[in-house]
Formats: structure tokens, sequence, C-alpha cells
């Protein structure tokens, strides 16, 4: 028996290691010598091409075996193939675009690793490792074609989409972002600071500090931003209103910067002015209806007043000359004067009687003046009684006057007291007329700013003021101010529009007979105002469309389906608030909910 060396031992452990290393691993590996023909393979290899054994690979020429035909089917010849470079230049090829075959016929994507072998300096052959790449072929074609979806949906959406890393310069932009902003292609935007290039100035005109920029809040605290209050401004120095979305881009959990979906939404606001003014032209006809009827009594009492006051004034001048041809003297001229201004000071003081009351004086007061040989008395009594004489007052009146001046003398007082009344008829009348025309100016915010710190209870008060000939027919107000509240800055005369809109509607819900209550209170830094009715209630079909534009439960004629829509946008866009609605039968509430600090509650368009 032969003896065995230490280097041959050291042989056979490297021979079995590598045996080890080939029969374990799962790339397949064979051997091919200088005319292509398989040297060894091992399992993997004879498992990923189909055999059942390397006796079938050894001796075979491999390329004619597995790798005769390319990917798109066309002929492989041998001399172009990539494997045997490593026999024809003596180098390694790494190539993952091409396919093995099968025993079978079938082929796979492979990719492949080919090094040539040397034996004492001298090539041999080569070395080809491989591995069946087919999962990841899928996975890049799906990749391929979720990337290509992503690509379409960007080039093909009307919205702009860019994205910027954490300097906040631009990582990519999608057509409809270029075109929005004006340029002409994704090159003048890609690596600039978008904040600097487009989002630099406020809509008041004022400088914005990046360190401020809310679409920067998705970098800084890793939350989406919604804002529809702002501009951009385009190539050209020009800007447009925007509404925008702001999110946060992650990868492999690491913030690298975010992504802004932009809209330019001018015309979106002139649709919304437009509807606003609709609405607006809405609230003016049902203050013109209001006012009218408001009107129309006081003006009506002021016509017939000055009409009757020029007969009460030519029969007072004819009742003067009358007593001064009587031979009136400068005594009873004082004392006639002294009490005629003393009854008129009476008259405005004198106190309501019912209708009872007043008959029964005014029977007194016939009976004395015909006691008194004053036969048309009875047109007297009723100016005395209203300026509250008794006949206790004629007695004292007649005692220091002639008798045969006394009828004369009371015709004279009879008709100054009316005079006086009728003035005062015109008086109030024209001041209710002045007053209301105070409460239209209020209600507008006539010559006033656009913004201003407004009490919310006048508003409501006016706007009841102009409602009232809807709301006396048969509906009771009740109030529950809280009058500590603060002054808010907002646009009055569209806070108006809110309060016509839900007071107006709680009238024809109630069907003009019932009761509202409105109740204002603090809630933190908020201001509530709640107007709730006790009519039927909005049925729940369609309580989530109630804000809806165009939307009505109104006969056709007779709603517009703006109101509440244009109050929801008033209260939200216009006046940073918000506004809900609970309602059940018997009980409608629509919440109102302001801002105290108007600064941060008024949008800037």
């Amino acid at each position: 028996m032969s003896k065995e060396t230490p280097a041959t031992n050291g042989q056979t452990g490297n021979d079995e290691l590598i045996r080890l290393l080939m029969n374990s691993t799962g790339e397949g590996i064979y051997g091919i010598d200088l005319s292509g023909n398989c040297t060894f393979a091992n399992p993997a290899c004879i498992r990923l091409l189909g055999y059942e054994n390397n006796a079938e690979l050894l001796g075979q020429n491999m390329h004619n075996l597995v790798h005769h035909t390319r990917p798109n089917g066309e002929p492989y010849p041998e001399k172009e193939c990539r494997i045997y470079q490593a026999l024809r230049q003596d180098e390694g090829t790494h190539v993952d675009d091409e396919v093995l075959f099968r025993k079978d016929g079938s082929s796979f994507p492979t990719e492949y690793w080919s090094y040539p072998m040397q034996r004492d300096g001298v090539r041999v052959g080569c070395v080809l490792t491989f591995i069946d790449i087919t999962e990841r072929k899928q996975a890049e074609n799906e990749h391929r074609k979720a990337n290509e979806l992503i690509r379409l949906l960007m080039d093909s959406t009307g919205e702009g989409i860019y994205g910027i890393d954490l300097d906040g310069n631009c990582t990519f932009a999608n057509p409809a972002s270029v075109k929005l902003l004006g340029y002409d292609n994704d090159a003048e935007l890609l690596g600039q600071n978008m904040h600097n290039l487009v989002h630099h100035t406020r809509p008041n005109g004022e400088p914005y500090p990046e360190k401020e920029c809310r679409i920067y809040q998705a970098l800084r605290q890793d939350v989406g931003t919604h804002v529809d209050s702002e501009v951009l401004f385009r190539k050209d120095g020009s800007s447009f209103a925007t509404e925008y979305w702001s999110y946060p881009t992650f990868v492999d959990g690491d913030r690298v910067g975010c992504v802004l979906t932009f809209v330019d939404i001018s015309e979106r606001l002139n649709i919304e002015e437009e509807m606003r003014q609709t609405e607006k032209m809405v609230a003016l006809g049902q203050m013109s209806a209001g006012l009218a009827h408001e009107l129309n009594n006081p003006a009506a009492a002021v016509g017939r007043a000055a009409s009757q006051l020029s007969d009460a004034l030519d029969l007072l001048q004819t009742s003067t000359i009358t007593l001064a041809r009587s031979q009136c003297g400068n005594d009873l001229w004082d004392v006639l004067t002294s009490r005629a201004r003393e009854f008129r000071e009476r008259d405005s003081e004198a106190p309501g009687l019912s209708a009872l009351e007043a008959s029964d004086r005014e029977e007194e007061l016939i009976e004395w003046l015909e006691d008194h040989g004053i036969s048309d008395g009875w047109s007297m009594a009723a100016t005395f009684v209203s300026a509250g004489l008794r006949d206790e007052d004629l007695d004292a009146l007649a005692e220091g006057i002639p008798d045969s001046l006394v009828s004369v003398s009371l015709t004279w007082l009879c008709r100054v007291i009316s005079a006086h009344d009728l003035a005062n008829i015109v008086r109030s009348g024209t001041k209710s007329i002045s007053d209301l025309v105070g409460v239209v100016k209020s209600y507008s915010y006539m010559d006033q700013a656009t913004l201003q710190f407004v009490d919310i209870h006048t508003g409501i008060e006016d706007t009841l003021t102009l409602l009232n000939h809807k709301l006396k027919a048969g509906i009771e107000v009740k109030r529950d101010y809280d009058h500590d509240l603060p002054e808010i800055q907002v646009r009055g005369s569209e806070l108006n529009q809110v309060w016509t809109n839900l007071i107006d509607n709680a009238i024809a819900a109630m069907d003009g007979e019932g009761v509202i209550e409105i109740r204002t209170f603090r809630e933190g830094e908020y201001l509530i105002v709640e107007i709730q009715d006790n009519g039927p209630g909005v049925p729940k079909d369609i309580k989530t469309k109630i804000f809806d534009p165009f939307f009505t439960t109104k006969e056709v004629g007779k709603g517009t389906g703006l109101g509440l829509d244009v109050v929801r946008r008033i209260i939200r866009n216009r006046s940073g608030g918000d506004i809900d609605l609970r309602s059940k039968p018997g009980e409608t509430v629509f919440r109102v909910c302001l801002p105290i600090k108007g600064q941060s509650a008024v949008s800037s368009q």
C-alpha cells in the first residue's frame, strides 16, 4: 500500500471542498473545453436545464444544446456566442439579456458569467455560472408596466405635478405642470428651487418666506398639506390662484422630498364669484321686498298725515283769525298759548287707553262741551281725549275765559292739538323711514371697506328687521345672545347674506308659523351662532345634499339652489369657519362657527 503524503491529503481536501460547493450552490455551473464540449456540470445546472444526470451533458456541444437561439427566435451562430468570448479573448463575460434552452425545448431568461480556465498557464476551456431570472424579468416587466402607467398618468393628467428634494429643488415635472407654469419643457424646472421660482410671494403681494411655505410642511412635519388660498407664479411673472396638495415621499422609510399636485382655480373662483353675486341679487330681492313692506306703513301714514296737516293748518288759521276778531286780549292769548303748550306735552306723555276707556272719556267731554253751549263738541272730544284731557281740565281752563269766548277758544285749542298730532305722525313716520334706510345701509355695509370688524348681533338684528314682514305673520323670535362676544374681522355684507339665507329658510320651513331661536356664544377661539326652528326637519335622504350647488327643496321658480352652497362657501372659504346641520322632526339647527382671530379666518381672495 502506498503511503499518502501531506500534499496528497491537501489536494484531496480541496477537491472535496470544491465538490461540496458545486453540489450545494443554487447557481448552475458547467465547464466546456476549447471545442465547446461539456467537461462537467453541477446538480443545479442539470436541474435548471431539465436533464436527469450529467451523463446527458458530458461531451455535448453546449452551444448547440442549450444556447443555439436568440431571445427573439433568430439562430445564434456559435462564433457570435458571448459565452465563448472567454475562450476567444481570454476575458470574462457577464450577460443578462439572453436565454438558455431546456431538454424539452422550452427556454428561460438567464443571467450568466463566463470565465476562462487555465492549467499551467495554458487556456483549456471556460466555466459558465448561470441563474434562471424568470421571476426577476417578470418583476421587471411589472415594474416597467407600472412605470409606464405612471408615466401615462403623469403625462395625461390635467393637474400639474412636480417633485422636490429635501433642498426644495425640482426632481421631476409633468407636462401639465410645465404648461401651467408657462415653461417650454421640464429642463427649465429640473434642479431649480421651486419656492424661489414659483411660490415666492403671497396673494397680497408680500414676500413669502420659505420657512413659512405650507408646501414645505410635508418636508418639515411629515404630513400632507391642502391649500386653496394661495398663488403660483408663471415664467412670465404673472400669477394665478391655485389649489394644491403637498405630500412627503419616502424611499426605504427615509423621507427624500415631497410631491406637489396643483390646479389653476381662477375659473372656479370666477364662477364662485358669479354664484355669490347671483345669491346677492336674491338677497337683494328679499331685502327689497322686506324694505317695501316695512316702508309702506310709515310712508302711507306720512302721506295721509301730510295731506290732513294741510287742511288742519287752514282750519287753525281760520280759528286764529276768528279768535283775534273776538277781541281776545293779550292775557287770554298768554293763557291759551300756555295751556296749548301744556296740552301738547301732555299729549306726548298720555297713556294708551283701551277702546272702551277712550269711548267713556269722549262721552264725558261731549257732555261737558254741550253743557257749555258747544254743539259740535263731538268733533273735539276725540282730540282732547288723545291729549289726555278730562272734564276737570276743561273746567280749569274755562274759569279764566269769558263765557262768550269759551267755544272759539276751545276750537282753537283743539285745532292746535290736532295739527301738532299730525306733525308728530309725520315726524314719527319719517324717523321710521330713516331708521329703515339706516338698517339697509348697516346690512349692506355701504361706504365701508371689504373687511370690517363687526358685531354679529347687529347684522342678525338688521336681517330680522328686513324680514319682519315675514316674521310678524306668526313667527316668534327668541334670542339668547352673549353680548360679551368680541367683534370679528369678516366681510360684513357677505355674513349678512348668511343670516338672511338661514333665517329665511327657517321661516319657509315652518310655513310662516312657529318659533325661531337664535343663540350666540363662544367656544375657545371660535364664535358660535346657532339658528334653530321647530319646523318638520330635514329628511335624512337629503341631509347630505343640503349644501350641494343647485340643490333645493323649494318649488320650481322659488329657489335657485345656490343659497346654502353660497352660505357654506362664505363661511368656509371666505371667513375661515365652518357650518353644519343637525335636524330631527321639530328641531333643525344650523350651527355657524367663526374664528375670532380675523387674520386667520379671512381668505385673501
